[in-house]
């Protein structure tokens, strides 16, 4: 199957090649405006993409 074609595979949560929806949130460590992909509860710190590669669990 050409996942490709079809804008990729997100494990079944539809959505196919669409855009996403982007929320403003500010990063926990740097403090600068960013964009994630999901609404940011409040009750968890959100990292920018630079930040978020220092936080992020090692992969064994």
């Amino acid at each position: 199957m050409n996942y490709e074609r079809r804008g990729g595979f997100r494990g079944g949560r539809g959505n196919f090649g669409g855009p996403r929806e982007m929320h403003k949130a500010t990063c926990a460590d740097c403090h600068q405006e960013t964009e994630v992909p999901f609404k940011p509860s409040g009750d968890r710190p959100v990292y920018c993409r630079e930040c978020y590669q220092n936080h992020k669990p090692k992969r064994y």
